[in-house]
């Protein structure tokens, strides 16, 4: 190797050195949101919370297990923490401390409390009243929050629908027979 080989090599080697060091990786890098896991923003109760709602919304059926048989509250509470926008964060919060305040007061009792007829009605007017008030009511985020967990877990996916691992060929209108889960 002569000197000019040995120069073009180094300077190869120190630029990308530079380059990377310089924040062109950086965009790789993880940020933390401020309140995130670490910093608990959601607590244990509102992780039970979560998970009460999602059961009463996803129970256990003859043909499927519930909401907190596949385990949803640690990951909502992972997706809630790690996956949204500290505003979201602060208006779930905010929205669990709602839900139980109303709970409270209009049943005199914890939601978990409550046998699963009064759960779900309230819930369905909890549904109401976030219908009514649009796209920046809690529940809806609670309600997918739900959804995500319980539709991409082993049990929701497996048993709540007809989960085909490698599908064959596409039919655009499949029928489907009475009782028959849909296709995951």
């Amino acid at each position: 190797m002569n000197r000019r080989d040995a120069l073009k090599a180094t300077t190869v080697v120190l630029g990308g050195a530079l380059m990377a060091s310089s924040g062109i990786l950086a965009a790789c890098a993880r940020t933390e949101h401020k309140g995130a896991a670490a910093n608990g923003v959601v607590t244990r109760d509102d992780q039970d919370l979560l998970a009460d709602i999602a059961d009463t919304i996803y129970p256990t059926t003859a043909s499927s297990p519930g909401a907190k048989a596949a385990g949803v509250g640690p990951v909502m509470t992972l997706l809630l923490n790690d996956c949204y926008e500290p505003p979201d964060q602060q208006r779930a919060i905010r929205g669990l401390a709602d839900f139980r305040a109303a709970c409270s007061k209009r049943h005199g009792a914890t939601f978990s409390s409550l046998p699963r007829a009064q759960r779900e009605q309230f819930l369905r007017e909890v549904d109401a009243e976030a219908t009514k008030a649009g796209d920046k009511h809690y529940f809806h985020l609670v309600r997918d929050l739900t959804n995500t967990a319980y539709f991409s877990s082993e049990v929701g996916m497996t048993k709540a629908l007809r989960y085909d691992r490698i599908p064959g060929k596409w039919i655009g209108c499949m029928p489907l027979e009475p009782g028959q889960p849909a296709w995951g």
